[in-house]
């Protein structure tokens, strides 16, 4: 199983992406308060794929980026 994780303050504009990697099989999607990526947060859309930072322009490229890596690891 491949735990997700993302900051609730960059989750909020970016749902889209919650609710599309919700559709991948055995993945675990956590919401946390902060993850202390604030420059990231800030700046782009991101989040934790089994302990590493994959960010991106926009969500749609996060999603991208996230399946490519998911699917790498499998």
């Amino acid at each position: 199983m491949t735990t997700i994780e993302f900051c609730a303050g960059n989750l909020r504009e970016n749902m889209v992406v919650w609710r599309e990697l919700e559709k991948i099989p055995n993945t675990n999607l956590v919401d946390y308060g902060c993850l202390g990526y604030c420059g990231n947060c800030y700046s782009e859309a991101f989040a934790i794929v089994a302990g590493v930072l994959i960010h991106a322009d926009s969500a749609e490229a996060l999603i991208d980026k996230i399946i490519g890596y998911v699917n790498e690891q499998c």
